[in-house]
Parts: structure tokens; C-alpha cells; sequence
């Protein structure tokens, strides 16, 4: 609903060159958003790091017909706005250092979100990435996690995309405007999760370009909303590393990193910064859960708590929360052991779909795995 608070944080944060830390330094020394915008330039020079060029810009950036223009966007593309003094404001983004005074949001935010995974990695990612980004969110969101990430091609893509496909949650953070979505590739994804499959949100204004300096300020949107971020595959220039940092070092989230092969550019990053120690090595949901502290050892209960019911019947492939896909994974193990390549061979199925499904039959106890890469049905 629009109100005139509303459009007063909405002016500050369309204000080119005012960050959240500048709007946060005015909003204290005139008593909120509409003091603020009700200040003169002379009045606003007394604030720190405001001098007379930026009072004056604050002043002229940004009129009544903007307003109205923006609001015209965000209600043509079905989009919402949330202040941070929102009761629906992420709890967790709230408390980081910089967190965005406004939020434009298509889809919806939930409570259940703070119970957010991170996943990042290279745009430019192997096959190796692209699988294990897949098997990790999939597995990650079946054990009630909101898989968080980039929107980009690569590594973000996949996590979204194997959220979605078993219908968990999935929010996408953009380094650009809701009316111009960036990769346009992406628009039928945003979409698909915009519809009732969790939020794609910025702090952009609608029409704002993807430009780089944005990202930046949108990794460490990714990492506040996050309890915990995961790399999975990106080289040590990646941004990645950048929202990992972020995490680490501003908002005292955990970060893992998935290792890859020792000679594989792609990798170097995520070997990079376990090495250095200050992310951990996983390769599993369980890990992954057990860096998240008491949230992620109550998922890990009740994650095991399925298993034990999903285990109990006598024909494993009756048990009714098992999936199709996971079902035909089992029924291709027809002998003592198999490899990825006998069952891919016999199911017909894609290979990320065989290691997503393989994993959910480990954890929930109908197969174990072997040296060589093989697996038998646990008996």
C-alpha cells in the first residue's frame, strides 16, 4: 500500500549515489524518511559524508512524477515494495551492516525463508559444478532450506532450477531492475519461481540497468539473507569469492566450498579458501547441515526422522514419498552392484538426476555407496 513513508524511503533509495549507509546517517539526524526529504541542502550538509554537491542532488535527483512513475512499474510487473521497518523484512538481512531500506519484491517472502542456503559459483561452470549444484540445492531444499542465489547463468541457474523441480523454495537476488531482468534468458525462470515457488527481489529501482557495481551490492544481499553460503565452483577472481568473503568476515555466516579436481581453473577458488581455512570442505547435505548450527542440526532430525518412515515399509519401491525418478534409480540396481553408467544405461535418466536421486536413497537408507563409484541396494 502506498503511503507517504513509503514514498519518502522510495525517493532516498532511487537518489543516485546514496547508499544504505548514507540514508541510514540522514534518516537519524532528521527523524526518518520524510524528515529527510523534507530537509533543505543546507540543513543536510551537516551530515557526515553529505557535502554540498551530494545535498544538492539529494534535493533535485528525484521528483513527484518519478514516484509516480516508479509505482506505475512496480504494479505493472506484479511487484511489491518492503521497507525495512516491514514485520515481512528478512529478520536476518535486517541486521547486517548495510541492509537495503527498500526491497522491491516479485513473489512473496515467507517466515520459513530465514531457514536460507546460499549457493554461488562461476558463471562460466564445468559440468562437474553444474551437477553438484543440482544434487546439493535439490537435496539442501528437500531438507527444508530456501536455496538463495545470483539468478546468473551457471552455478545460480542450477540451484534455482533443481529447487523448483521438487517444488521447494527459491529466492533470486538480481543486480538490476524488476522491469529489465538480467541474464533475459532467465525471464521464464524468474518467472517460474515469482510464481509460487518463493520471491525474485533487488534493491534496484525497476528500470535500473545490470551494470557492474551493482553485483557486488547484490552478493552481499545473497550472503545477509543467508545463514550459511556455499561455493561450488569458481575460480579466485570469481564474485563468488566476493559474497563468500562478505559472509565470512561482515556477517559471521558459515561458508563451505564444495572441492573439484587439482587442476581444474574452476576449482582454484574454492581449494583457495578452504586451504586458507576459513571455509569448510563439504561434500554432502549432511555436511552442509551440520556447519549450520542448531537450525541445520533440527533439519538434519527431522530430515533423519523421514528417513526412518520412508525405510519402514517391506518393498521400498511402494514407499509412497519416494519419486518417480528415484524409484527407476532403484529399479536399475537389478544386481550386487552397479555404476552411474549401468543404471543411467538401464533408466534412461539424465546423470544429475541419477546422483540427485542416488543421494536422497543413501540418506533415507536403500542403497550405499562403494569404492569405485558403485552402489548396491542396502539390504
Amino acid at each position: 500500500m502506498r503511503t507517504e513513508l513509503l514514498d519518502a524511503r522510495l525517493r532516498l533509495a532511487m537518489t543516485p549515489g546514496l547508499g544504505p549507509i548514507l540514508t541510514r546517517r540522514l534518516e537519524d539526524a532528521f527523524g526518518g524518511p520524510v524528515g529527510v526529504c523534507g530537509a533543505t541542502g543546507t540543513q543536510m550538509r551537516g551530515v557526515e559524508g553529505i557535502g554540498p554537491k551530494r545535498a544538492d542532488a539529494i534535493r533535485r535527483a528525484i521528483d513527484e512524477a518519478d514516484i509516480d512513475a516508479e509505482w506505475a512499474l512496480v504494479e505493472q510487473h506484479g511487484a511489491t515494495l518492503l521497507a525495512i521497518d516491514d514485520p515481512a523484512y528478512p529478520t536476518l538481512l535486517r541486521h547486517i551492516i548495510d541492509p537495503p531500506p527498500v526491497l522491491y519484491v516479485r513473489g512473496a517472502l515467507r517466515r520459513e525463508d530465514a531457514l536460507s542456503l546460499g549457493v554461488v559459483g562461476s558463471r562460466k561452470c564445468t559440468a562437474y559444478g553444474r551437477e553438484q549444484a543440482d544434487r546439493l540445492s535439490a537435496l539442501c531444499s528437500q531438507a527444508g532450506l530456501t536455496i538463495v542465489s545470483g539468478g546468473a547463468r551457471g552455478i545460480d541457474g542450477a540451484a534455482h532450477r533443481a529447487t523448483l523441480r521438487l517444488n521447494g523454495r527459491t529466492i533470486a537476488v538480481l543486480g538490476s531492475g524488476l522491469a529489465r531482468p538480467y541474464p533475459a534468458e532467465h525471464v521464464g525462470l524468474f518467472d517460474e519461481i515469482a510464481d509460487g515457488h518463493g520471491a525474485v527481489i533487488t534493491e534496484c529501482p525497476m528500470t535500473a540497468p545490470p551494470v557492474a557495481d551493482n553485483f557486488p551490492r547484490r552478493n552481499r544481499i545473497i550472503s545477509g539473507l543467508s545463514l550459511g553460503v556455499l561455493v561450488v565452483e569458481a575460480d579466485q577472481r570469481s564474485g563468488a569469492l566476493i559474497t563468500a568473503r562478505l559472509a565470512a568476515e561482515e556477517h559471521h555466516r558459515e561458508v563451505m566450498a564444495l572441492p573439484g579436481r587439482v587442476d581444474s581453473r574452476t576449482s582454484s577458488g574454492c581449494h583457495k579458501i578452504i586451504r586458507e581455512g576459513w571455509a569448510t570442505l563439504v561434500t554432502s547435505p549432511g555436511e552442509i547441515l551440520d556447519c549450520l548450527g542448531d537450525a541445520g542440526q533440527t533439519l538434519k532430525v527431522a530430515l533423519a526422522d523421514e528417513a526412518v518412515d520412508v525405510a519402514t515399509p517391506t518393498s521400498p519401491v511402494d514407499q509412497p514419498n519416494l519419486k518417480p525418478e528415484q524409484r527407476q534409480v532403484y529399479d536399475a540396481i537389478t544386481v550386487e552392484t552397479a555404476s552411474i553408467d549401468d543404471i543411467c544405461r538401464r533408466s534412461g535418466l539424465p546423470t544429475h538426476q541419477i546422483i540427485t536421486s542416488l543421494t536422497h536413497l543413501q540418506i533415507v537408507g536403500l542403497v550405499e555407496r562403494l569404492p569405485g563409484n558403485r552402489v548396491k541396494r542396502k539390504m
